[in-house]
């Protein structure tokens, strides 16, 4: 099998920098022998599973929107050290540096959580509220860790409690048995987690069920292929919108402002980050231009593609999704690198003022991981999918976005600027919402999976404009290093490595 992926998805090699290999204790943790105890200990512990999320230019606040971004057509790399990627071969060894800090900070936290699930039943003087919500977070966080890795890599050893202490001689498991890991996980947590926010950046109810959908949806496509998913992607991702928890921010630009990171009502789960506790976020920092090509005080490592803009639909979606005028009033067209700005994260909060460019990792800024538009566009595909036309609730579901990106009120009915007809095919509508999910959820980590799942990468990133070398590939490598630690070989690297 001819796996695809674009080389220039090096900009991963940063991931998770906070590394444990897989049979390693999680740093910071009481063993398995001490135990936990107490709702202090748990509560301590439950920051470790969030631990690889954060941490700046080494966290995954920094590299969460493009790892798969710079693979599809949003994101662009400026940056010349990154540009030795474009010359790679297809030899495993290469691309060590970049996939094994995503697998062992994946497995980090997966050890995190699989040390919370083993003690809890020795617990002492927990609620059983408290209880519940311990283990539906840590499951939470296993699942996605494992549908990451699951992506990135396919076929990976399944770690639990019960075998933690041997990593090493674990091999690879396969696809359905590690979506049926994580759907399980997912299935427990949903039921255990509370509806509202106990602390901002922490799974609830309906981060577990937004997840599930996204989960069946990817399962409905390559390499499963399992179509009858899409209906419990459907319903799953209806019971978040029945929840009522959730809504659109009314103005597309209000919704990535520092200042209303607390009270919008569309991150369903996201990454908060503080400037006074060491939760720092330094997305900001690599979108912004750099001091001598912009007079921002950015690392310039992040553009969007030229291309990409000029196809993007005008709208406030538009003029909040990119910026064209640096602050000394540079335009992107005659900046040093000639691509356009994106305004996403560009807010980073405490200190600066609205978007503007803190130095430094110290900002206060967001990065939102599942959000109200993204279910109600995998609402709208999964129903056209399983039903075989599209519904008056799925027309509903995107023209709710659809709406908002003009600026106009995205519960006006109806708007015949922005509504789509109900009288297209349900291959047209499919194409109407795949294309919507790319300028609504654009530099948000979105489209490179997108288009593995629909088998789309040959069909829309095949032109030489977009891939000068051709090549492809679905899957990254699996770690040489990591290979090399299963004693009985039962890591088998992906074809075409």
């Amino acid at each position: 099998m001819n796996y695809l992926i674009k080389t220039s998805i090096a900009i991963i090699v940063i991931f998770l920098m906070g590394c444990v290999k897989l049979e390693e204790r999680p740093e910071g943790n009481v063993v398995p022998e001490n135990f936990y105890r107490t709702t202090g200990d748990f509560e301590g512990a439950i920051v470790g599973l969030f631990r690889p999320l954060y941490g700046g230019y080494n966290g995954f606040d920094f590299d969460y929107p493009f790892i798969a971004g710079c693979g599809a057509e949003d994101i662009h790399t400026v940056v010349g050290r990154w540009r030795f990627m474009e010359s790679l071969t297809a030899t495993a060894s290469q691309f060590d540096e970049i996939t094994t800090p995503l697998w062992r900070g994946a497995y980090g936290s997966i050890n995190n959580a699989n040390i919370i699930l083993s003690n809890l039943p020795h617990a002492e003087g927990i609620t059983a509220e408290k209880m519940a919500d311990f283990e539906g977070q840590a499951r939470f966080m296993r699942a996605f860790s494992y549908f990451n890795l699951v992506r990135w890599f396919g076929e990976v050893p399944i770690i639990t409690a019960e075998n933690r202490t041997i990593a090493d001689e674990v091999g690879q498991s396969g696809i359905q048995q590690i979506y049926d890991l994580i759907v399980d996980d997912l299935v427990d947590a949903e039921s255990k987690l509370p509806v509202a926010f106990i602390e901002k950046g922490r799974p609830t109810r309906g981060a577990a069920k937004a997840l599930l959908a996204k989960v069946y949806l990817t399962m409905a496509g390559w390499p499963l292929n399992q179509t009858e998913k899409y209906a419990l992607a459907r319903d799953k991702s209806k019971e978040v919108i029945d929840m009522g928890v959730y809504s659109l921010e009314p103005d597309f630009g209000s919704l990535w402002l520092v200042a209303n990171k607390a009270s919008n009502r569309e991150f369903i789960f996201a990454l908060y980050g503080t400037s006074t506790n060491g939760t720092v976020s330094a997305s900001h920092l690599h979108l912004s231009t750099r001091q001598w090509d912009g007079g921002e005080n950015g690392w310039g490592d992040f553009q969007s593609d030229k291309r990409f803009f000029e196809q993007f639909p005008a709208g406030r979606r538009k003029e909040a999704s990119f910026y064209t005028v640096s602050l000394n009033g540079l335009r992107w067209e005659d900046s040093n690198y000639g691509q356009p700005y994106i305004a996403k994260y560009r807010d980073g909060g405490a200190p600066c003022g609205p978007n503007e460019v803190c130095n430094g990792e110290n900002g206060d800024g967001f990065l939102p991981i599942l959000r109200y538009a993204d279910v109600l566009l995998m609402y709208a595909e999964a129903a056209n999918m399983s039903e075989g036309s599209p519904s008056a609730d799925a027309l509903a579901a995107i023209n709710q976005v659809r709406r908002r990106a003009l600026g106009e009120n995205s519960n006006t009915q109806p708007n015949t600027s922005a509504d789509l007809s109900g009288s297209l095919s349900r291959e047209e509508f499919d194409k109407a919402v795949l294309d919507e999910r790319n300028w609504e959820l654009a530099f948000e980590q979105n489209r490179w999976f997108d288009l593995v799942r629909r088998d789309l990468l040959a069909q829309k990133l095949g032109a030489p404009e977009w891939y000068p070398s051709g090549q492809f590939r679905k899957l990254l490598p699996k770690p040489t290093t990591e290979i090399l630690l299963i004693k009985n070989n039962g890591l088998v690297q992906n074809e075409g490595y």
